[in-house]
């Protein structure tokens, strides 16, 4: 194994439970992105991803979210503030589950990620790609069945809950 990290994350869809989804990431191959990553995830203050929405479901494609400003998938600022540049892109979109940080075009991550519901070759040289899902398949199955609008769900995801699981610090 790669990761030196997992975390989960609990997912509400119209206010029903849909499960948890656990990832392992990959610190040792992209610190930086992993970093900004967990300080959104495990944080106590507004820069937060609890309670965040999931704000587009591209079918055959990802699912996004991690606007922690408003939830609309206009703004993305990373747990410092601002943009960071692109660590590497290592990690390949080799198959479903795969998680990154979504961008306004290079070096502009910050805080919105996706998690691919399929290979997709294309993003390996555009989107940094920092861990890859290790259990709750069938959720992320869920997740792209879900009914949308113009790629937004018709009623609200919600990342309910998330952080480290603690066997794996």
């Amino acid at each position: 194994s790669r990761g030196i990290n997992a975390e989960y994350g609990d997912l509400v869809h119209d206010k029903s439970p849909m499960g948890r989804m656990i990832f392992e990431l990959y610190r040792d191959i992209v610190p930086d992105t992993v970093n900004n990553f967990l300080k959104l995830l495990t944080s106590k203050s507004e820069k937060k991803y609890i309670g965040s929405l999931l704000h587009r479901i591209v079918k055959s494609g990802w699912v996004q979210g991690g606007d922690i400003v408003n939830g609309s998938g206009a703004n993305s600022d990373s747990a410092e503030g601002g943009k960071f540049p692109d660590e590497n892109f290592a990690v390949r979109h080799d198959r479903a589950g795969i998680i990154g940080m979504a961008n306004d075009g290079p070096h502009t991550n910050g805080s919105q990620f996706y998690i691919t519901f399929g290979p997709a070759p294309w993003m390996d040289q555009t989107y940094v790609a920092f861990g890859c899902l290790i259990e709750g398949q069938h959720i992320l199955r869920d997740v792209e069945n879900i009914e949308t609008v113009n790629e937004r769900p018709k009623r609200p995801l919600t990342l309910h809950d998330c952080g480290l699981l603690k066997d794996a610090l």
